[in-house]
């Protein structure tokens, strides 16, 4: 009897592996991009039998392939990151091209052409780091890294205003405190549809809260955004569960170097000017609201075993009391009672901050 359960819970735990494995690969569908080009000789004859190795250069994870019999090669499953293609082929020079940048998703092009050579010579060729033109799938998308992210002034601290800025898209709150603290996805509408008609993913997974579209699960910290791929329109039917934009977030990974931040973001109301058409107190200066907004934090990365396992970890925490309407006597100029007075402990419940 002891031998027969023994034998059902490891049949259930191999059948549970691999579901969530099943799981996982599902989910990677849409973080995962691709590396593809075709090797050339000086005389632009077509090379097969070509070793290509892929290095990403934040891990140094490896992939090859070699060419086919019209010189075309293609590797797929690569996660985001900056990666170096070298080619080789016994008589021809060794060539090497860094700087492939590839977002999330994403389709790169990396054609080559070896030179008559020993193997031991090696040909550099740095590529320009920037945004690269997608020439295999027609999607109009647009990735916004890491560093733009963090830069860029986000009101609220969400990510999601990140979506107001690209062709297309139309504001229809511009209350960014508003946005951030009710977990709202209704901010803006991109090529006409709906506010609550985008899809918003997290490393391909869905942060919409299922029972009503319109608000998120997490508000992702920026300082755990790798890049934030936005797709508006022709992409492909793993993005169909909703009829407007894919917003796809993709977290921080560790890599080979050590890394880490810590910050404070803060609003007050000692630092804002009054509303004009806000009510005058009695002493004739006008009421403003009152303002606590804060987003505290760290995050930290690096390698467990270097070029095999990394982490990243981080913590946010948000808190935003704000008034709520002035009440009788706030608009008679006196002090508000605890009854004029709403808080939103979203930070402090741990809502709308996200941990990876």
């Amino acid at each position: 009897m002891f031998r027969k359960t023994n034998w059902r819970r490891r049949l259930a735990s191999l059948v549970t592996a691999c579901l969530l494995v099943g799981v996982t690969a599902a989910g990677a569908q849409t973080i995962a991009g691709q590396i593809s080009g075709t090797i050339v000789d000086s005389s632009k004859a077509r090379l097969p039998g070509v070793t290509v190795t892929v290095v990403n250069e934040g891990t140094q994870a490896t992939r090859t392939a070699v060419t086919d019999a019209q010189g075309g090669w293609v590797i797929t499953n690569l996660l985001p990151g900056t990666y170096t293609v070298e080619a080789e082929l016994t008589g021809f020079k060794k060539t090497r091209r860094a700087g492939f940048i590839l977002n999330a998703d994403g389709r790169l092009t990396a054609d080559m052409s070896l030179d008559v050579g020993g193997v031991t010579e090696v040909v550099d060729v740095v590529s320009a780091l920037g945004e690269t033109v997608n020439r295999t799938s027609g999607e109009i998308a647009r990735t916004i890294d890491g560093t733009q992210v963090r830069d860029m002034a986000l009101n609220g601290r969400n990510y999601l205003q990140l979506a107001s800025i690209i062709p297309g898209a139309a504001l229809l709150n511009d209350d960014s405190l508003d946005l951030t603290t009710s977990l709202s996805t209704t901010g803006q509408s991109i090529n006409g549809s709906r506010g609550d008609s985008s899809s918003l993913l997290i490393d391909g997974g869905t942060n919409l809260d299922s029972g009503s579209n319109g608000s998120q699960i997490n508000n992702v910290g920026l300082d755990f955004i790798q890049e934030v791929k936005l797709q508006t329109s022709n992409f492909s039917a793993e993005y169909g569960r909703q009829s407007g934009a894919a917003i796809n977030v993709i977290t921080r990974s560790g890599t080979n170097r050590l890394f880490g931040s810590a910050f404070e973001f803060f609003r007050h109301d000692g630092l804002d000017a009054a509303n004009y058409f806000s009510p005058l107190d009695t002493a004739g200066k006008r009421i403003k609201q009152r303002l606590r907004f804060h987003d505290y934090g760290g995050a930290f990365g690096g390698p467990i075993m270097k070029d095999r396992m990394f982490f990243f970890v981080g913590q946010s925490t948000c808190s935003c009391p704000v008034s709520a309407l002035p009440g009788a006597r706030h608009r008679m100029g006196g002090r508000p009672c605890a009854a004029d007075t709403a808080f939103s402990t979203i930070g402090r419940k741990a809502t709308s901050c996200f941990h990876p």
